[in-house]
């Protein structure tokens, strides 16, 4: 009996050992994953913060050679705006034109067009309801904007923005839209001149001309 009760406290230490080994691998290995984790991490954040770096080189990138000089002051009357603001706000005016041409907005048209540009836009909603067109939605999938010329002129500020697009054309309906007959892909290239009085403080910045330009 002595003998098999020292046997079985050997069985019993030898099974208490295994596990403790195991046990310890078992933390080393989640230590090492952690590591590697916080590693892929590391990777990953450096990846982020270089891409943000290349975005902000992107868009400084995104004025003209001889614009350049006329943007820095032009941004200095316009309360400090920075570049990324300012193109910001473009591109979505920009967005709310095409807007608002597409639905016929004519109240929303007013508020960011010049008079002259204004008539030229209402007399195409004017035409394009007489003659009955099934009214579109334009949905961009892409939008690459580009400063190509920047004036000041005594207190009048200009800006003009080259717009490269591909865009759909979507067919709308009283009922809400409806996913079918969809346009191919359409590209265009438009500049489109921003304009503003720097010393009238209320005095937004309005679409003066727009111009399609060829490929």
């Amino acid at each position: 009996m002595p003998h098999e009760a020292d046997g079985a406290g050997l069985s019993t230490l030898l099974w208490l050992i295994c596990i403790y080994w195991n046990l310890v691998w078992f933390t080393q290995r989640l230590t090492a994953l952690g590591q590697a984790g916080n590693g892929e991490a590391a990777e990953q954040a450096a990846g982020d913060q270089a891409k943000l770096k290349q975005g902000a080189s992107a868009l400084s990138a995104t004025v003209s050679c001889r614009a350049a000089a006329s943007m820095r002051e032009i941004l200095e009357r316009d309360g400090g705006a920075s570049l990324e603001a300012f193109v910001e706000r473009a591109l979505a005016s920009y967005e709310a034109v095409v807007t608002a041409f597409d639905a016929g907005d004519r109240d929303a048209l007013s508020r960011l067009l010049a008079p002259d540009v204004y008539d030229a836009f209402s007399e195409t909603i004017a035409l394009r309801e007489e003659q009955g067109e099934e009214a579109m939605e334009t949905l961009f999938s892409r939008i690459e904007p580009e400063i190509v010329d920047a004036r000041i002129e005594e207190e009048r500020m200009e800006v003009s923005i080259r717009f490269i697009s591909e865009s759909f054309k979507l067919p709308r309906r009283a009922a809400g839209l409806f996913f079918r007959n969809v346009s191919s892909p359409l590209h265009g290239i438009e500049i489109w001149t921003f304009a503003r009085n720097s010393t009238v403080r209320d005095d937004g910045w309005r679409i003066v001309a727009t111009q399609a330009e060829g490929r």
